[in-house]
């Protein structure tokens, strides 16, 4: 495998034993490291199942020619738990991942699995608590802290295990927009901070344009890949699996309409804002 690739997957199928119905049906693609990766697609179209199989939490059904590679490991029963050291999933409701009587235990307890020493160990959960915001809360209790600040403490508790990658499983869709604003934000830092690689399962199409590059997935299969300028400006075939584009994209395909060229690496509201300002004061 490349060594620019973080996942790989080739031909992998899987289906739940309950129903006898492929959920995944041959799909192959690659994933850049140090990337942010966002799929995108309808409820049961693979989107959460792919990233219990990056994680071997499932596996995939058996092919000669199907592979999962993860940071150089093709993914089995004597890699998975190597796989597992190097992945850390922040799911979409932070409640079911506490464990702690404390945010700070909380935060602790992967590091106290691995037998860190405990001296070691005040550092990093001090430190990861402070990267996403949340040092002050560090004796309060998980049950008391905002929906927002509860996925900071499970993205902290995440990076204290110091994974490779990090997968967002719907993790932002239950916070306010302030709050979901506040926990991307934290992403995008820490991504860029320690070269993290980023996979982002959501139905927010706003939170998919942040990414560097986006699968589309429907009825099992990988519909597109590329990047959010290539993927939203295929509107026809997204309308056709009922799905939208995002705002800002909206915006500039319109202003693109009236002969106003928007550069591609503009995604939010505030780089359009910017730019048009200056297009303004040019003129």
């Amino acid at each position: 495998m490349p060594v620019d690739s973080a996942v790989e997957f080739k031909d992998v199928s899987f289906t739940y034993p309950d129903t006898k119905k492929a959920i995944l049906d041959q799909i192959s693609f690659k994933i850049k490291r140090g990337s942010w990766t966002s799929l995108i697609g309808h409820n049961g179209s693979g989107k959460s199942t792919i990233s219990k199989l990056i994680n071997g939490l499932l596996l995939p059904d058996s092919a000669n020619n199907s592979r999962i590679t993860v940071l150089g490991m093709t993914l089995n029963q004597k890699t998975v738990w190597d796989v597992r050291e190097k992945v850390g999933i922040v799911f979409q409701n932070p409640d079911n991942q506490f464990v702690g009587a404390t945010v700070g235990d909380d935060v602790a307890f992967g590091l106290e699995n691995r037998a860190v020493p405990r001296e070691q160990m005040v550092k990093i959960v001090r430190k990861v608590l402070a990267d996403v915001g949340m040092l002050d809360y560090i004796d309060a209790e998980p049950a008391n802290l905002s929906g927002g600040q509860k996925q900071r403490v499970a993205i902290a508790g995440i990076l204290a295990v110091e994974p490779k990658i990090i997968i967002l499983d719907e993790s932002t869709s239950m916070l306010d927009p302030k709050g979901r604003e506040q926990v991307l934000k934290i992403i995008k830092h820490l991504k860029k901070e320690k070269n993290l690689t980023v996979i982002s399962i959501t139905h927010d199409i706003d939170e998919a344009n942040m990414a560097d590059d986006v699968i589309v997935l429907n009825g099992g299969k990988i519909l597109a890949q590329g990047t959010p300028t290539e993927i939203f400006s295929k509107t026809e075939m997204l309308q056709e699996i009922g799905l939208d584009i995002p705002f800002v994209q909206k915006l500039i395909n319109k202003l693109n309409e009236v002969g106003i060229s928007v550069p591609k690496n503009i995604k939010t509201k505030d780089e359009l804002k910017q730019y048009l300002c200056q297009l303004n004061l040019k003129k």
